[in-house]
This record gives structure tokens, C-alpha cells and sequence, in this order.
């Protein structure tokens, strides 16, 4: 079947199906990490204690602050990796242009996304049973959440993630269009993470825009108009590394 006579939502569908196969590996590194960090916090992520007289009272607290951490971490480099020149080859498998497959390679992200925020934030009930098995079978929540609430806090995380990995994308195109790039990109962020004074009023302001929303509905507006901008300069930048090609 010719280019031609394929639509492209049914391109689109093909490629975003090989690609579940063809990256399935990433799930095992992002498995991995969160596994990674709740060895981490395995003493608890936080300790208070008091006693009177006899009695003494030790508390542990436990979060899953780092399993998102690391989750988001692994989204970053994941969809880097997903624009590199050996995943891109698989693409000669089908027929594609450059809209396609990042088209496809974008879906995948936010399924990724998708299964990765669900498992970073489930990840609270497999410490709670490591716990419970370890003996320390007094467990309550800090503050206990409603249905809405727990829903609410996953589709932020959810939506952070999806953040992360459309940054990384950009960043992967943008490293594409020349060797050089490979180089450059990394060290002027390491340089920036350095040099950079965070507590500079324009970078508080934009953590404060999208870290400190207290509108769960306009907080999802910003993350999911900021993730179609970055979508949108990735295929810009895609585009001219076509034309360069």
C-alpha cells in the first residue's frame, strides 16, 4: 500500500503498535528505578520519636517521593533515547514520513507516561506490604485521601511526567540535527545546573507557574498546552532534520 493511499491516523496506529514491541525495553530500566527507590527508603523516608517514663514512642515515615523522582528522571533520558538514530531506523520498516513517526513516538510517550504515573504512585501500596511483611504492622496514613483526591494525584503525576518526557523529546530532536549537538546540549545543562542562581525571581516565578498551582484544572491547562507546544518544536525541529538529511 502506497503512502498515498494509507491515511495518516491509520500510519499513525501502525507505527504506534510496532513501537510498543519495539520500546518495551524502557519499562524494564523505569521498573528498575522505582524498584531502586523504594530500597532507598526503606527505613522510611522521615523519623520523629518521643517518650514519657517508660514508654517511648519512634515513628517512620514513608512517601513516594522517590519513586517519582526517579520516574521523572527516566522519562527525561527515555525520550531522548526514543529520538536516536538506531530507533529511528525502525521506522524504514513501514511506510512513514517524519509527521508519522513522531506522531507515534508521541502517543507512545503519553501511554508511557501513563503507565509509568500509575505504577510511581501504586508504588505506595507494595511499601506499605514490604512493612507489614517486615513486622511494622502499624501503618495508618499521614493524611488519609478521598477517592477524588488519590485520582487527582495521579493524574498530576501523570501529567508531570508527560511534561518530562516532552522536554526530553525536544531536546532529542534538537541534539539530531548535528553530532556536535551530542556534546554541547549536556554540557551547557550540567554548566547551567551550576552557574544558574535558582533563586533568580524569573526561575521562582515559572516553578511557582507550573509546580504550585493550587487549581487542579488550570494546573492540567498549563502542563498539557506547555506538552503541545514542545510537541509541536519537536516535529518543527524533525522537520529540518529532514531537510538537512
Amino acid at each position: 500500500m502506497s503512502l498515498n493511499n494509507m491515511s495518516l491516523g491509520t500510519l499513525v496506529g501502525k507505527q504506534y503498535l510496532f513501537k510498543w514491541k519495539a520500546f518495551a525495553g524502557v519499562f524494564n530500566s523505569m521498573i528498575a528505578l522505582q524498584l531502586l527507590a523504594i530500597v532507598f527508603t526503606w527505613g522510611g523516608t522521615g523519623q520523629h520519636g518521643t517518650s514519657m517514663g517508660n514508654v517511648s514512642i519512634s515513628m517512620n515515615f514513608y512517601s513516594t517521593d522517590g519513586a517519582i523522582g526517579l520516574t521523572l528522571v527516566w522519562a527525561f533520558f527515555s525520550s531522548i533515547l526514543i529520538t536516536t538514530k538506531s530507533y529511528r531506523n525502525d521506522d524504514y520498516l513501514f511506510i512513514t514520513n517524519r509527521l508519522s513517526s513522531n506522531l507515534a513516538n508521541m502517543a507512545f510517550l503519553l501511554a508511557a507516561s501513563v503507565v509509568a504515573g500509575l505504577t510511581a504512585i501504586c508504588s505506595q501500596y507494595l511499601i506499605q506490604m514490604i512493612q507489614y511483611v517486615r513486622g511494622n504492622t502499624l501503618l495508618t496514613e499521614a493524611l488519609p485521601l478521598t477517592l477524588g483526591e488519590w485520582v487527582s494525584g495521579a493524574v498530576a503525576t501523570i501529567l508531570y511526567v508527560l511534561f518530562i518526557a516532552a522536554i526530553g523529546y525536544l531536546i532529542g530532536c534538537v541534539v539530531q540535527l548535528h553530532r556536535t549537538l551530542v556534546v554541547i546540549i549536556p554540557v551547557a545543562l550540567i554548566g547551567f545546573l551550576f552557574i544558574y542562581d535558582f533563586d533568580e525571581p524569573g526561575f521562582i516565578s515559572l516553578f511557582e507557574f507550573y509546580f504550585q498551582e493550587n487549581n487542579f484544572g488550570l494546573f492540567s491547562v498549563k502542563i498539557l498546552a506547555t506538552v503541545l507546544l514542545l510537541f509541536a518544536a519537536s516535529i518543527l525541529v524533525s522537520n529540518r532534520q529532514e531537510v538537512r538529511k
